[in-house]
């Protein structure tokens, strides 16, 4: 025999036990008074009650009544997990986490899964389940059909904090992001102490910003010291694109993720070039297809837990009504043997100064 569903406890029931109005109830439940201060004794007798009745409050009803239910949304455009990208997550998520237990927030992760695979929609119907909590924060690549819903999100008013510099025309994007611009210029220095002259920077052909960044990082930094770079985005890292790059005088290269450098590194040993001897290198950032670089790769280190932790205080500063300014955290430099003194063989370098294209 299936037992019988016990009815769910009301706010009336709550104020006939507390003696007060349902109106009061309502306001100890969503923190506000409506202009009339509630008495400490009141909001304790309605407390209580609570307690007794087993009541537990409907936090989507408070929210479509203009309440807040501290709680924070987490939305990342690609899955979590199980994921070959979990690991580049997780330490968002930590933070996210963390910031969130010491502002007395709950977080809702959105793991609903797009219709054929892809992005992660934002809305579904014509409504977006984003809403439910008080406000957002984002992580992932945007496309142009995921940006639109983003515009739509960001102009129905509902409070959104980014990990990563994202734009969105006609919109000002809050978002906390790294220097990933310095953290190249850096590594371009690395080389440069090793004496390397001549270098490389190897990216993808598809330029979301963070990689628009680490770009710019790098054209400022060979401009600024004289050397001579360039720059190439390949549809693939062959050995006759290594071959062509290493007879030209390239000794250093900085790749713009770890994917990159593997290709570069196996196309460069098949023709019997090794590192650090044939070329230096290094990575720009953190893994985003395994846990954990190769022993000895020299990179730049994103700081993804304090990038999750200032997300989830500059949300909340939104949500208290407090205006707000890009956040930019500095990215930590990883020494690694993939960096040593250019070969004393090979093409001589030359003396002029050739701009980055």
């Amino acid at each position: 025999m299936t037992p019988e569903r016990r009815k769910r406890p009301t706010q009336r029931e709550v104020a006939e036990l507390a003696g007060v109005s349902q109106a009061a109830v309502s306001q100890v439940l969503n923190g506000r008074g409506g202009g009339v201060r509630i008495p400490e004794t009141t909001r304790q007798k309605v407390l209580q009650a609570m307690r007794e009745v087993g009541y537990v409050p409907n936090v989507a009803a408070r929210r479509l009544a203009g309440g807040q239910n501290r709680i924070l949304g987490v939305f990342t455009y690609e899955p979590v997990f199980p994921s070959g990208s979990r690991d580049f997550f997780a330490p968002f998520l930590e933070g996210i986490e963390e910031a969130a237990a010491d502002l007395d927030y709950d977080l809702l992760l959105h793991t609903r899964p797009a219709a054929g695979g892809g992005a992660r929609p934002l809305y579904r119907d014509g409504t977006s389940r984003l809403r439910l909590a008080d406000g957002t924060v984002m992580l992932g690549q945007v496309d142009g059909a995921s940006r639109a819903d983003l515009a739509r999100l960001l102009g129905e008013g509902h409070p959104v904090v980014f990990i990563g510099r994202r734009e969105v025309p006609g919109f000002e994007l809050p978002h906390v992001t790294a220097d990933y611009a310095a953290a190249t210029g850096h590594a371009l220095g690395q080389l440069l102490a090793h004496g390397h002259r001549r270098t490389l920077y190897l990216g993808a052909p598809l330029v979301h910003e963070s990689a628009a960044d680490r770009e710019r990082g790098y054209r400022e930094a060979v401009e600024g010291t004289g050397t001579v770079g360039a720059v190439v985005r390949p549809d693939e890292v062959t050995p006759a694109l290594v071959a062509g790059h290493l007879a030209a005088g390239v000794t250093g290269v900085l790749f713009e993720n770890e994917v990159l450098a593997a290709a570069w590194v196996g196309a460069a040993a098949s023709l019997g070039h090794r590192w650090p001897a044939s070329y230096s290198f290094a990575v720009l950032g953190d893994p985003i297809a395994q846990g954990e670089l190769p022993p000895g790769w020299a990179h730049s280190r994103i700081p993804r837990p304090p990038m999750g932790r200032a997300a989830v205080r500059m949300l909340a500063a939104l949500l208290a009504g407090e205006t707000s300014r890009p956040i930019t955290l500095p990215c930590e430099w990883v020494e690694g043997a993939s960096m040593g003194p250019p070969p004393h063989s090979g093409p001589e370098l030359p003396t002029k100064k050739e701009n980055p294209r």
